[in-house]
């Protein structure tokens, strides 16, 4: 009976500790269990968080976009606006250069009266279409040096505009007869 006794005793230890193993079994499981779970949902969050992050930057990048947009186009609106202006200004300094430079050479000129500063303002006259001016200005250089063809033809070339072709003719057969050659026809072309 003793052995009887202890048989059960060790039967009963055998079975607490299968309980135990088994009580543990569960414990270990399901705190494993627990464990995974609160990884999956720390995941799911960090996951949620990012995307939420990644959304919000896309839209402010999105806003940025936009932003950038419209002051590119305030910018183009605004160069063309400057280079409008800085065109019209150009152009009224030019204008104003121009007359300032007529107005410099003709003082130069009656300082120092020479048949260059002559020629030059006859030129400018004619490019201008001041077509009188221009015959007064290369009457002005001939009388400096009646041998030199330019004052002639620059003459004749503002009688033509002026619509006295008779006028050129004459005053390029005066020269013709008293210096020589002319290449009129060239210059002629080039007007």
């Amino acid at each position: 009976m003793q052995e009887r006794v202890r048989e059960l005793e060790n039967a009963y230890k055998k079975y607490l500790f299968k309980k135990f193993l088994k009580n543990l079994f569960y414990l270990v499981f399901i705190g494993l269990l627990i464990y995974f779970i609160f990884l999956i949902v720390q995941n799911h969050y960090k996951q949620k968080s990012i995307s939420l992050e990644a959304l919000n930057y896309k839209k402010e990048l999105e806003q940025n976009i936009i932003k950038a947009k419209i002051l590119q186009e305030k910018n183009k609106i605004t160069r063309a606006k400057l280079i409008q202006e800085n065109n019209h200004t150009i152009s009224k300094m030019q204008i104003d250069s121009k007359v300032f430079s007529i107005a410099k050479l003709k003082n130069n000129f009656y300082k120092n009266p020479s048949y260059e500063r002559a020629l030059i303002l006859a030129r400018e006259y004619y490019r201008i279409k001041d077509y009188k001016k221009s015959i007064f200005w290369a009457l002005k250089a001939n009388d400096i040096d009646k041998k030199t063809e330019d004052s002639w033809l620059i003459f004749a070339k503002a009688q033509i505009a002026l619509g006295n072709k008779n006028q050129a003719e004459k005053a390029l057969n005066v020269y013709l007869d008293s210096y020589g050659f002319i290449e009129l026809d060239k210059e002629l072309e080039n007007d």
